[in-house]
């Protein structure tokens, strides 16, 4: 307590020390730069936000250096409408639970939503979850979320939005070296550096973190097997830049992770090793015409044991030993674009990627040992080609307009079983080859009224294909879950429209504001199919289902609706000073389902109808004061609607003191008023909770 009361007083002096330095300034506003900055993500070219007719939120260097946050995941929290599949920490929340959504799309250990780093997928290639670890914060130059399926030139896995996470140009010979030390025998080592000279430039970054966790289980029902959520990491990043000429540029970089977490229990814990090498260039030729091309090649190891926990949680038992998964994954992309009789800006382009992965697994624990394995892989190729023409009507006109051809085939795909007592084959299933192909498009207008408003509209379609993992492999989560896997999962398809507007109210304030209408055809849900009771039965084609337990399959359901509206402010009163709010409104129903008719009317998993951040920054030279407030609505963790989980309302605060030009010292303090409040929840009773306060604090050194 003594630590803690020490730690807070720091905070408030720090942040009156921020209100006296900026009282002997001047009352000098600055105007705020949302709608300037540059983008690339929405149109795969280079666009200021007014440019855009989709809502485009981006968050820079100010932003990431006033958060709290420690992890990126953490940080995009203050967009609205973005979530993860527990609204837990990614420091300790299992791999599978760390897929992102945005604007209700959420839901399921498949990402709706594509991640990438520098322009290249992040996603893991066989089951669609993020690995977020593998990109340190302190990496990160700027993240632009375009929310919603209106960067359709991106393709499959888009289908909810893009997010892409944008590192640093070498520019300068720079190192910085970022030291902490927190809660829960929390430590974190970071380094960043960039150099320059003639025609060569890098960067690298390295990032170690190791934490003793914490018991993410309500008090009144944790028993003899709970334990705390461990975890540590390291991630390198890498990058060589060269410049044979103004006009060409080529790279070559690559990152690696290697990633551990205890989740809970003595036994439950995983481990994931990904690595990824990148490649390729840039060329503007002398006629205007500017060539882009990536390769990539990218590869993960993950290894997983899971328990059945008893329903008094005093012991557990081994059920599933995942203990050699390997994927592997490669790609390119190729784009050409060019200026046009000075009205339109045309882009073609092409990518493709292929993903072979294989999950090997025990199971059925009895008589102290597994009595079976299973084997399952496949293979995934997918293709696309795009065209788009950016059209600039004069000052106030701005038409955007694309199309997609993607197609995707499955092959190769084999699921065996074993006895491992007999050698005996108990299950041998080769899946036939499938394929399909999909087009979308996208047509938006912008129309600048006058200095002060910005209007903007547009309609889209998107999709995405089943994953590896959701066509062929069954999977287990805490509180006894199965889900089992579905080889005849069919494409998710997405039309929607949007209408928004931007307001410059003098110069220290914009307003964003965003209606949305999406309906998904034949979304893939986790649909329950029964519970287990208090003895646990065998329940097809689950197999047997342990006490407490529930048996879910990935389905196609008939239609999912989802809309909003999202409310974003952003004001300057002063030239220090930032305020900024955010409120997302989205009501999400199931309203067409022919084989699950008790699925019509209920809400989407895990998606709250109501969210809002609010954020106060102080800015100076000397001193930096960051204080971010959530809240997230109710929701439900399941898909029938009989899991509420309840509001819950998080503050973080960061203060930073400059101590010469190159040194400063902060401290970070997240969940400030130790709020408990509920992330999971399974039909046995069993619940986890998010982090208690955790408080941080560290030094950081720039040379240049």
């Amino acid at each position: 307590m003594k630590q803690m009361n020490c730690w807070l007083t720091t905070v408030v002096i720090a942040a009156l020390t921020a209100s006296g330095v900026a009282a002997q300034q001047p009352d000098t506003t600055k105007k705020p730069t949302v709608l300037d900055a540059a983008i690339i993500t929405a149109t795969r070219v280079s666009q200021a936000v007014r440019e855009v007719p989709a809502n485009v939120a981006v968050l820079g260097t100010a932003e990431i250096q006033r958060s709290a946050a420690r992890t990126v995941s953490d940080f995009l929290r203050v967009i609205p409408g973005y979530t993860t599949k527990d609204y837990q920490s990614s420091i300790v929340s299992h791999p599978s639970r760390q897929a992102p959504a945005l604007r209700g799309l959420g839901g399921s250990s498949a990402s709706r939503t594509l991640v990438l780093l520098d322009g290249v997928p992040m996603n893991e290639p066989f089951a669609g979850w993020v690995f977020w670890p593998r990109v340190p914060l302190a990496l990160v130059k700027q993240a632009e979320i375009v929310r919603g399926g209106g960067a359709g030139v991106w393709g499959d896995r888009a289908l909810g939005g893009v997010i892409n996470l944008i590192t640093d140009e070498p520019r300068e010979n720079t190192l910085t070296l970022t030291q902490t030390t927190g809660s829960f025998a929390a430590m974190r080592s970071s380094a960043v550096a960039t150099a320059k000279r003639d025609k060569f430039g890098a960067i690298f970054a390295a990032e170690y973190f190791d934490t003793d966790g914490y018991i993410n289980v309500p008090e009144n029902i944790r028993g003899a097997i709970d334990e705390k959520v461990d975890s540590r990491n390291s991630a390198y990043f890498g990058k060589i830049t060269f410049d044979p000429s103004s006009s060409l540029r080529l790279f070559v970089g690559g990152n690696y992770m290697d990633d551990f977490r205890h989740n809970g229990t003595a036994l439950r814990d995983n481990s994931t090793i990904a690595r990824d090498l990148r490649g390729g260039g840039r060329l503007l030729t002398g006629d205007g015409s500017l060539f882009t091309a990536t390769a990539y090649l990218g590869s993960s190891a993950y290894e997983n044991f899971f328990t059945t926990e008893a329903l008094d949680r005093q012991t557990e038992t081994p059920n599933l030993n995942q203990f050699d998964v390997p994927t592997h994954s490669s790609g390119a992309q190729v784009q050409w674009s060019k200026e046009l009789l000075r009205v339109h800006r045309l882009t073609l382009g092409t990518d493709l990627s292929f993903v072979d992965g294989e999950v090997n697994e025990d199971f059925n624990f009895n008589q102290g040992s597994f009595a079976s394995r299973r084997r399952v892989f496949g293979e995934q190729r997918l293709t696309g080609f795009y065209l788009q023409d950016a059209i600039s009507l004069g000052d106030r006109f701005r038409i955007l307009a694309s199309a997609r051809h993607d197609r995707f085939r499955n092959e190769k795909a084999r699921r065996t079983e074993r006895n491992l007592r007999t050698n005996a084959t108990t299950l041998d299933t080769s899946y036939a080859s499938t394929s399909d192909s999909r087009t979308s498009y996208s047509l938006g207008l912008r129309h600048q009224a006058n200095r002060t408003i910005g209007l903007r509209a547009s309609v889209y379609s998107s999709f995405r294909s089943p994953t590896l993992n959701e066509l062929y492999k069954p999977f287990r989560e805490a509180g006894n879950i199965i889900n089992e896997a579905n080889p005849d999962l069919k494409p998710e398809s997405l039309t929607g429209v949007d209408v928004g507007a931007d307001l410059v109210l003098g110069s220290a304030v914009v307003t964003r504001l965003t209606a949305f209408y999406s309906v998904v055809r034949d979304p893939i849900l986790e649909v329950t199919l029964a519970l287990a009771g208090a003895t646990g039965r065998t329940i097809a084609p689950c197999g047997f289902v342990p006490a407490g337990g529930t048996c879910r399959r990935r389905e196609n359901i008939d239609e999912f609706r989802t809309s909003g509206i999202e409310a974003e402010l952003e004001a300057r009163p002063h030239r220090y000073w930032t305020l900024a709010g955010s409120y997302s409104w989205n009501p999400t129903e199931i309203t067409e389902a022919a084989t699950q008719p008790q699925l019509v009317g209920k809400k989407a998993r895990a998606t709250a109808t109501h969210q809002g951040t609010a954020i106060v920054g102080f800015d100076h030279p000397a001193v930096s004061l960051g204080l971010t407030t959530r809240f997230v609505g109710s929701r439900f963790d399941d898909d029938v609607n009989q899991l509420p989980l309840e509001s819950f309302f998080v503050t973080d605060v960061r203060v930073s003191r400059r101590l010469t030009s190159n040194a400063n010292v902060f401290v970070t303090v997240e969940n400030v008023f130790d709020r408990a409040y509920e992330v999971t929840k399974v039909a046995n009773g069993f619940t986890r909770i998010g982090g208690p306060r955790f408080i941080e604090g560290g030094l950081q050194y720039r040379w240049r």
